[in-house]
């Protein structure tokens, strides 16, 4: 736990130097704050305490953008894409995906009924040095391969670029979406990560994917 908070010592510091913090200076700033080793229960007690969460460590310029953006703080950021951590070896993830690929079938079926920019696909791409799941959108299909643009960039593969079109095969497919306007089809990975959180942070989690209701 950081100690005071990673949010207060990341507005210390913005106010200290009298504009926005570089993302390096951001991720500096947390590689040096002060924290200490609790167990689980007094984690939650300090979080109580405070009466907010503090910033994701592993999302720390995504979250410290949206800090500035409830402070009203000027100009605004772009945050880049949000990283969701979990385990490929959860058996309940490894149920997503083999649900995911069991209808893919359905998923091709669905695509020319809705916009293109609703319908995604989950990857796996690599940029060299590192890799992760990232979501792709406007797919087309090419056989039984999908071509899709990648529209965010998480950190894991900085050096890919929004706007860069893959070619991806059904086995590297790990997740679909289509959002028909606030209902979602598919996603089931998006499912999975809202299932582990509380109950208290799931209308939040909807707010952020665009979700009303689950298809």
């Amino acid at each position: 736990m950081f100690v005071p908070s990673l949010g207060a010592i990341l507005i210390a510091a913005e106010d200290k130097k009298g504009e926005p913090l570089t993302k390096n200076e951001v991720l500096s700033i947390r590689d040096n704050a002060a924290c200490i080793m609790m167990s689980h229960s007094d984690a939650a007690k300090l979080a109580e305490s405070r009466g907010y969460d503090d910033i994701d460590p592993e999302n720390c310029w995504y979250d410290w953008q949206m800090l500035r953006r409830e402070l009203d703080r000027q100009p605004e950021l772009d945050p880049g894409a949000r990283v969701d951590m979990f385990s490929a070896s959860d058996p309940a993830y490894e149920e997503c995906v083999a649900k995911a690929r069991e209808s893919l079938d359905e998923f091709r079926a669905m695509i020319p009924r809705y916009d293109s920019h609703s319908c995604l696909i989950k990857a796996r791409l690599d940029d060299g040095q590192s890799s992760g799941f990232v979501w792709l959108f406007n797919p087309t299909i090419s056989g039984d391969r999908f071509i899709a643009e990648l529209f965010e960039v998480p950190p894991s593969v900085s050096l890919l670029k929004v706007g860069q079109v893959f070619d991806v095969a059904e086995a590297d497919v790990f997740d679909w979406m289509i959002n028909d306007d606030g209902t979602l089809h598919g996603g089931f990975s998006l499912r999975y990560h809202r299932a582990k959180l509380p109950p208290d942070k799931r209308a939040e989690f909807d707010a952020h994917v665009g979700v009303t209701k689950y298809g």
